[in-house]
Formats: structure tokens, C-alpha cells, sequence
């Protein structure tokens, strides 16, 4: 049986997470530090770390990118791989991660590696719907961090740094969704990040960083999403392109439900903007001045777009 490998797995969880932690611990235990991150600060949560010999922190929560930031630079090794309390590594991805670990070559040439994640919505895998293969960077060199965003965070890192595992080289499985309760419960913490950063994004407190944004790939599909939320429809366009464009009737009745659901959340958090922005009245007219006149400024820089009109 092959040793421990020398990476560092960091699993940001809290003590509702109990029921489910044990597959993400027993998949890690090939790692030789595990990093139990706990927001709830929860005896129950410090007990099942000592149970698997893996290390305790605590610290509250914010948002996931400022828990993870928080918890790499606790780790002993140079590499991490970040593992949600609701997922698994495969025995396949495993093996491959460990080969990764004894490649000098490929450490040298890459700082961060994306995986795929098998999603299974209310325990069925879902294969259409753009739901898979999705490629998440979860295994980087220590040095790199999260951007700051309160939703959709990715590694901050150039194209040419990182490298995709194929899926055929194994997957992350991701058991996110078991009970309606459980989906909508997160639904709505999601939708409240969401409307909050869409606020800050009115008050010009988040603007573009155009490197990464021509450089980075995930970076550049999570600009998308924000501006996505501003188009006529949204919520129907999700639905649309999930069901029909990305073939997710081909799923059956779960891919239907997903389809709705993620069209649903969209819609939610759309709304939960709104509220927020008619609390404040100025950031309306921030908002319109962004979303109109600033990007039409930046999309067209040799030109001045004044209310909505180009100006000679």
C-alpha cells in the first residue's frame, strides 16, 4: 500500500455538514494533512477531526473565499487541494493526484490543476444540462489564493498555469442536493451573497481586473455571470440553455427540476438586488451608470457613451 502523500487537504465545513463529512474524511485520509475548517466552532466538529486524526481550526464565516484564503496559508505542505464536506475524491482521481505529487515536471510547469466534479442532484448523476464535465481548480501551490468575491470565486492564476485533469483520469463527486430542504435552504444563502454582490458591483466597490480577465478563464466566465444578471429574461435564458441548448431534457425529470430550479435562483437573487438597490435610491441611478454608460466606455474606449448615447 502506498505511503501518505505530501499534500494538504482543507475541508471548510460546520456542524450541519456531520452527516455527510464522513465520505469527504475517508476519501482524504491518503493525504497527510487534513484540515478540518469549521465555522460553527462546534465540539461535535472537533471530535470527528480527532476521530480521523485530521487538524481542528475554527474560524467564522464571511463568505467561501475568505474561509478558504484564511485556511491555505495553515497548511504544512506546498500543495492543497480544497474539498468540500459534501464531496469525494475518487480512488481514480486519487491515483492520478499522486502522480501529479511525484512529477517534478509538472509541478514546476503548473501551479494549479482543475478537476471534474460528477454532480448528483437528489442522488442522481446528472450528465447533460452543462452539468459535467465541470472543472473547478481545487489543487494549487499554496502561494495562490482566492479572488475577494463574496459568490462565484475562482483561483487567481494565469491560463498557462494551470492544467485540467481529463475526466477519464477520475472525478470529484459532488453530492450537493439530497432533500428539496436542504437545496432551498442553501438557495437562499447563495441568493443573498449573490444580491449583496451585485450591490457592491452598483457602488463601484468591485470593478474588472482586465489581465485576468483576458488571462483567466474562470475568472472571465464569473464577470460573465455577474453581467449576466442584468439581461432582459435571465432567468428564462438559464432554464433554456440548460434544458434545451445543453440537452439537459435528456436527464428526465431531474434534469427538468435543475433546470428550473437554477432559472428560479436566478430570479431570486435578481429580486433580493432590487430590494437592496430601492433601500438605497442612489445606487439605482450607480447602477444604470455601470451597466450602461462604463461598459459601454470600456467595451468601446475610443469613444464617450454619455446616458446611454454616443457623443461626437
Amino acid at each position: 500500500m502506498a505511503g501518505k502523500a505530501a499534500l494538504t487537504i482543507i475541508i471548510p465545513t460546520n456542524e450541519n455538514d456531520l452527516d455527510i463529512l464522513e465520505g469527504a474524511l475517508n476519501s482524504a485520509l491518503w493525504a497527510d494533512e487534513i484540515l478540518l475548517v469549521d465555522s460553527s466552532f462546534s465540539d461535535k466538529v472537533k471530535n470527528k477531526a480527532r476521530e480521523y486524526g485530521a487538524k481542528y481550526l475554527a474560524h467564522h464565516y464571511v463568505y467561501s473565499a475568505k474561509q478558504k484564503n484564511w485556511a491555505i496559508p495553515k497548511s504544512k505542505n506546498k500543495w492543497v487541494f480544497i474539498l468540500d464536506s459534501d464531496e469525494i475524491i475518487t480512488t481514480k482521481l486519487q491515483k492520478t493526484l499522486r502522480q501529479i505529487l511525484q512529477s517534478k515536471e509538472l509541478l514546476k510547469k503548473f501551479r494549479g490543476f482543475g478537476v471534474a466534479r460528477k454532480h448528483f442532484f437528489f442522488g442522481k448523476f446528472l450528465r447533460f444540462g452543462g452539468r459535467y464535465p465541470l472543472y473547478n481548480i481545487r489543487f494549487f501551490h499554496k502561494a495562490c489564493r482566492y479572488e475577494d468575491r463574496d459568490v462565484h470565486a475562482h483561483i487567481i492564476l494565469k491560463k498557462n498555469l494551470v492544467r485540467n485533469i481529463p475526466y477519464q483520469q477520475g472525478d470529484l463527486l459532488h453530492f450537493s442536493d439530497r432533500t428539496y430542504g436542504q437545496f432551498f435552504r442553501r438557495f437562499d444563502r447563495y441568493s443573498d451573497y449573490q444580491a449583496n454582490y451585485l450591490k457592491k458591483i452598483a457602488e463601484k466597490k468591485i470593478g474588472i481586473d482586465l489581465v485576468q480577465f483576458f488571462s483567466n478563464f474562470y475568472y472571465f466566465k464569473a464577470i460573465m455571470k455577474d453581467i449576466w444578471f442584468f439581461i432582459p429574461g435571465a432567468p428564462f435564458l438559464r432554464f433554456f440553455y440548460m434544458y434545451v441548448i445543453r440537452l439537459g431534457f435528456l436527464d428526465g425529470r431531474s434534469g427538468l427540476t435543475i433546470a428550473l430550479l437554477y432559472g428560479l435562483q436566478d430570479y431570486v437573487s435578481k429580486t433580493k438586488f432590487y430590494q437592496l438597490v430601492d433601500k438605497y435610491p442612489e445606487n439605482r441611478l450607480k447602477l444604470e451608470v455601470f451597466f450602461r454608460d462604463k461598459l459601454l466606455n470600456w467595451i468601446f474606449p475610443e469613444k464617450k457613451f454619455l446616458s446611454g448615447k454616443l457623443e461626437n
